[in-house]
């Protein structure tokens, strides 16, 4: 049996899917986090949810997304209060348009559903202090950080997908926080601010400033760019998909991805060319799966 443990922590989130008209055509669990979690179960790892939701119909739905495959919902603090949603609108493709929107706010009420609070656990429970964690981030509050510091035994995974998750921080916070990191997945839109906050000049001093054991830099379509180190020497490869699924949803591609990466990385004893290209064409695999349905999620 591994004992290796893979957690994630923050608020439950979920994801409300309209279609190009606006009516709700699915209801299901989200967050890249927690999408990235349920991928790693769905995978067969030993998940752990750590954070809170609300006690409602919404919060319901959430957590029994990620009790069906398994990810452990044990440690999830439920409050009266509501449970965070995005709302995700999916364009019609008769248009031409595969560009789907996340909004914080709903498309009927336009009332903000998603807030972020800080009543979030961070104490590691006794149960998992014996186990090789792997923490999965992809928000970088002082409550994550807080929940970083009172881990010992830790691999720490960040995915930064989002300018909205770092533009408010100063460089000496996100250098404190990133510094956590062993493995970051970054989308290419964030790289222009995260680059300039952190002030450096591109993906090779980024890996040297957070001592990394492997970045990845996802460009869509496109592929993706690694960077690791062997025998003391940076490394920069370049991958793209050799197939390309026809998008449905094209949410939690990314997350899938990320996962993949993750499981990969924990029970691997070297990075290297051949461990890049295997995992890439899984990785690929598991994206594919995701966005050939609606929803954020492999079912």
């Amino acid at each position: 049996m591994s004992n290796k443990v893979f957690i994630s922590h923050g608020d439950i989130i979920l994801d409300k899917i309209y279609d190009g008209n606006l009516n709700l055509v699915k209801q299901d669990g989200g967050g890249s986090n927690w999408n990235s979690l349920y991928n790693l179960a769905y995978m067969g790892e030993n998940c752990y949810a750590i954070g809170s939701c609300g006690n409602d119909d919404e919060g319901k739905l959430a957590l029994e997304s990620l009790k069906s495959h398994n990810v452990n919902v044990d440690f999830v603090r439920v409050d009266n209060t509501f449970t965070d949603v995005m709302n995700i609108i999916i364009p019609n493709s008769k248009l031409g348009d595969d560009t789907v929107i996340h909004s914080w706010y709903s498309p009927i009420t336009n009332k903000r559903t998603l807030e972020f609070r800080d009543n979030l656990p961070v104490s590691l429970p006794n149960e998992l202090k014996t186990y090789d964690i792997y923490v999965l981030l992809d928000k970088f509050e002082p409550i994550n950080l807080e929940f970083l510091n009172n881990i010992s035994n830790k691999k720490v995974c960040l995915d930064i997908g989002h300018v909205r998750f770092i533009e408010h921080f100063s460089k000496q916070y996100l250098t404190t926080f990133f510094k956590n990191a062993d493995l970051v997945q970054l989308n290419k839109n964030v790289i222009s601010l995260l680059f300039e906050r952190l002030q450096v000049k591109d993906e090779l001093e980024f890996f040297e400033l957070l001592d990394l054991d492997l970045l990845i830099i996802t460009n869509g379509k496109k592929g993706a760019k690694f960077v690791y180190k062997e025998n003391g020497e940076l490394i920069t490869i370049e991958q793209s998909p050799e197939v390309l699924a026809k998008v449905v949803d094209s949410s939690g591609a990314g997350d899938a991805f990320f996962a993949t990466f993750v499981q990969a990385y924990a029970y691997s004893n070297v990075i290297d060319a051949e461990f890049i290209s295997n995992t890439f064409k899984k990785a690929n695999q598991a994206s594919r799966d995701v966005i050939s349905n609606v929803g954020s999620r492999r079912k």
